[in-house]
């Protein structure tokens, strides 16, 4: 059931317009050409409203229901509708999904390309998460956010224009007086002008208050002075009456049709068949009301409230009369389907207006507050709440600490809690159950008990069928809350990086970091970067993987024991010894062996493919697939049967072997057009001095002219003749060397079998070989000068090239940092110290030039 939201609050006020605002209008379009968000920020009465009603955008007034960031949804659907395709993102929102709601709105509203989005009163409903969704929509293209508020604190990441940009100054007092008040002279006009300091409304009330004859201090200074200014401008009935509607905000025009008259000294606004009172005039016409009438009044606008289906305005209609243990009845009542629609922040924001006596004898109550607190993903207080609930005799309350246990994946803390659910609630308990049973690792008791869906498939070793399944499903797991883990984006992460693609696996490790920033998740955030960090590991990009291992790391620091646990399994795959045994300690506290073997397993293969072969020991098996790589480990001959039934391990995964023993594997299997395939790595390095390397083994050359053979070989491509006469070598000599070169290179190459490594007519390097590394052709690496060490006129000539291509290429680069390192290879060079004038680096290259400059007077 989508959200009501009042019609009237999706079009700005019908204002009079007697004053045309060129000057702000001016300072607006600028602070926009600097920023795709801007925020006015000013008191009631600056005329932020009528500012933004001069342009043609799309508009929402905010309330403070609005806080709660999937009603702030519910809001701009409203506004947009008609404008795009929203019917999957209201699909989202009822599903309680609003973190992935707001990207589907993002998705649907990128093609509508340049326009303008006001949101009006957004002090109203300021709060963290409707500050990231703000964030969000930041990254549409072409949108143009106006933010009207009272304050700028918390939307100063957008350019601020302040009460001093939209204060009246002189020109336009004047003209505002020429449409209110005509025959008053210039000395008064500039005497109220004086009077209100620039402040439009205030000018406004003094204009009129000096027309009919009063003291212009009347008018306004406060609501008290406004109630004063009302009392000498408006019948006293009128005045009566008006106090009754201005308590409910706005009434349809009919009901205040009698007001009409009226309209200018009220300050009203209409908006489609609405007429809406000025905060400030309903504030001072509240003051006149007893407060048992008020409290009379609020409580009839809830009752309407409530028989419209308005649930949630009418607590907060029952919180504004003051009638808390009705509010508190109404939450018990409605709360948990709140919370289903993925209102987890209105419950909250109203909870917390409820004094503690009421809360004390409702033990309900702390029970539903623990329920908002683990949709929040703030775990350490539900389970406070969840035990007070307990100790109050909310039996649900077993219920609520089993779901938190699952959700932060401890089914060793679940289990006792489990226990007393089943004997309670035996038909809710079981689902639960079957959960728990899969993050024990007992995935074939968890499908007798009814788990289906991608885990239980991951779980079960059938990754690839897992995420197929997921890429299938309408509704993975959004029902759900918390959003952020399970069968959302970081699981569809985490099953690319088994068996899809790492690229894949890293774009919704960071949609699913977007939708925790969203959800202001610190648990998401975290399992976000192990998951990014997991596609950068399967990428090869080491650096940067750390980098999301560290920081997954520092943001579970707070957290469930657990959730460090894939992060300190990506740090040691990348070689921490210490990570791995605290990733085997948190995971067999926590109770999932499963996860312990899946961690092993990626440590394993990732060291292997840096060279090192990991020991599995006795290697817990949880599941076929992991069993299958745990006997094929360290991946020689004879695995050929694992490739065949899970093909994904050829692609760019966390499981893929070392490539040199992939691609032998699929030459045995008949699958890649070599003649031989010799199953290894080989390093050549000829920066700095000049070494080889085979399987991350260095190569000693038994006769240094095979060295300097290979060495030539990396230059170019050579016909027999020009390499020998480079040798002085004979034939004979030759062919000796040469084979030296091919089984250093090739060490289990069968007799006959032609080099894979190596090239004849002509002779070469076969740089076609993804098992060959040449650092030369690696523009990360810097530039040093290549084959020291070896004495050689063709070898002289091919480092001097190579400096000076670099040096070329580095002057071409936009990067201060790189013209500093062609300085480097020619310190004398002018254009490239020209480069570095105006940077911060300019010093370090004068002090390069003059170091250079000096050794040369020194010789």
């Amino acid at each position: 059931m989508p959200y009501p939201v009042p019609p009237s609050r999706l079009y700005p006020p019908r204002t009079a317009r007697e004053v045309f605002r060129v000057r702000p209008l001016r300072l607006l379009e600028e602070a926009f050409r600097k920023s795709p968000g801007v925020v006015l920020a000013a008191g009631a009465g600056y005329g932020k409203t009528s500012l933004a009603a001069e342009l043609p955008a799309v508009y929402v007034s905010l309330a403070e229901e609005a806080k709660d960031p999937a009603v702030f949804l519910w809001h701009l659907l409203a506004a947009y509708e008609n404008r795009a395709e929203l019917a999957p993102v209201g699909a989202l929102l009822e599903a309680g999904a609003w973190p992935k709601a707001l990207e589907a709105l993002l998705e649907a509203l990128a093609p509508l390309g340049a326009h303008y989005l006001v949101l009006d009163e957004a002090h109203r409903a300021e709060s963290p998460g409707v500050v990231r969704v703000l964030q969000g929509l930041l990254r549409l293209p072409g949108l143009r956010l106006l933010v009207l508020s009272r304050k700028a604190a918390p939307f100063a990441f957008l350019t601020v224009l302040s009460e001093r940009e939209l204060a009246f100054d002189p020109e336009e007092a004047c003209q505002l007086a020429k449409a209110l008040a005509p025959e008053l002279p210039a000395f008064e006009v500039e005497r109220a002008l004086s009077l209100v300091r620039g402040w439009p409304l205030g000018l406004r009330l003094v204009l009129l208050a000096m027309r009919k004859g009063l003291r212009p201090e009347l008018a306004l200074e406060s609501a008290e002075g406004l109630l004063a200014y009302l009392g000498q401008a408006l019948p006293k009935e009128v005045l009566d009456r008006a106090s009754r509607l201005a308590l409910l905000g706005e009434v349809d025009e009919e009901e205040g049709a009698f007001l009409l008259p009226y309209a200018e000294d009220l300050l009203l606004e209409r908006r489609e068949g609405r007429i809406c009172f000025h905060p400030l005039v309903r504030s001072a016409l509240k003051a006149l009301l007893p407060e048992g009438e008020a409290r009379g009044l609020l409580a009839r606008a809830a009752e309407a409230a409530l028989a419209r289906g308005e649930g949630v305005r009418a607590a907060e209609f029952l919180l504004e009369a003051g009638r808390f243990g009705h509010a508190a009845d109404l939450l018990l009542k409605e709360g948990e389907g709140w919370l289903a629609r993925g209102l987890t922040y209105t419950v909250l924001r109203l909870l917390g207006h409820l004094p503690e006596g009421v809360r004390r004898g409702r033990a309900g109550l702390r029970f539903l507050e623990a329920e908002a607190l683990r949709q929040a993903g703030r775990y350490r207080e539900a389970e406070a709440l969840y035990r007070e609930a307990l100790e109050a005799g909310e039996e649900r309350a077993y219920l609520g600490l089993v779901r938190l246990f699952l959700d932060t994946v401890e089914p060793a803390r679940a289990k006792p809690f489990l226990e007393e659910a089943l004997r309670r609630f035996p038909g809710l308990a079981r689902s639960l159950l079957a959960e728990n049973l899969l993050n024990e690792g007992r995935a074939g008791e968890a499908e007798a008990l009814g788990f289906s869906g991608p885990r239980l498939f991951l779980r079960q070793g059938r990754p690839a069928e897992a995420l197929e399944l997921l890429k299938r499903a309408e509704d993975p797991g959004l029902h759900r809350p918390p959003q952020n883990h399970r069968e959302g984006s970081l699981l569809r992460a985490l099953l690319e990086c088994v068996a899809g693609d790492a690229e894949e696996g890293l774009r919704f490790a960071e949609r699913g970091r977007f939708e925790a920033e969203a959800l202001g998740s610190p648990f998401g955030l975290s399992l976000a970067e192990a998951r990014k960090g997991h596609a950068l590991l399967a990428l090869g990009r080491l650096r940067e993987a750390e980098a999301s291992y560290r920081a997954a790391l520092a943001l579970s620091e707070g957290g469930p024991a657990r959730l460090g646990v894939e992060a300190l399994g990506g740090l040691a795959a990348l070689g921490d010894d210490g990570a791995y045994r605290e990733m085997v300690r948190l995971s067999r506290a926590s109770g999932d062996l499963w996860v312990e073997g899946f961690l092993t397993l990626v440590v394993a293969l990732a060291r292997l493919r840096l060279g090192e072969e990991f020991p599995l020991g006795a290697f817990p098996a949880p599941d076929p697939f992991l069993e299958a790589l745990a006997r094929a480990y360290p991946f020689r001959d004879g695995w050929e049967e694992v490739l065949e039934r899970y093909p994904f391990l050829a692609g760019r995964t966390l499981f893929a072997p070392p490539l040199a023993r992939l691609r032998r594997a699929l030459w045995r299997l008949g699958r890649l057009p070599v003649p031989y395939h010799p199953g290894v790595r080989v390093e050549v390095r000829a920066l700095g001095g000049f070494e080889v390397r085979v399987e991350d083994r260095p190569v000693r050359f038994r006769r240094e002219k095979a060295r300097l053979l290979l060495a030539l070989l990396t230059v170019r491509d050579w016909e027999k003749e020009d390499l020998l006469e480079a040798l002085e070598a004979t034939p004979g000599e030759f062919r000796v060397l040469w084979w030296e070169v091919v089984n250093a290179l090739e060490p289990e190459r069968p007799k006959g079998a032609p080099p894979y490594f190596l090239r004849t007519r002509p002779y070469g390097l076969n740089l076609e070989a993804p098992e060959l590394y040449l650092d030369l052709r690696d523009p990360a690496l810097p530039p040093l000068s290549p084959y020291r060490g070896l004495d050689h006129p063709v070898l002289d000539e091919a480092a001097r090239a190579y400096l000076e291509e670099r040096r070329r290429g580095l002057l071409q680069s936009p990067r201060p940092e790189d013209w500093l390192l062609a300085l480097r290879l020619d310190p004398l060079d002018e254009s490239a110290l020209g480069r570095l004038r105006g940077t911060a680096l300019y010093e370090k290259g004068l002090r390069l030039r003059l170091v250079a400059e000096a050794e040369l007077e020194g010789d």
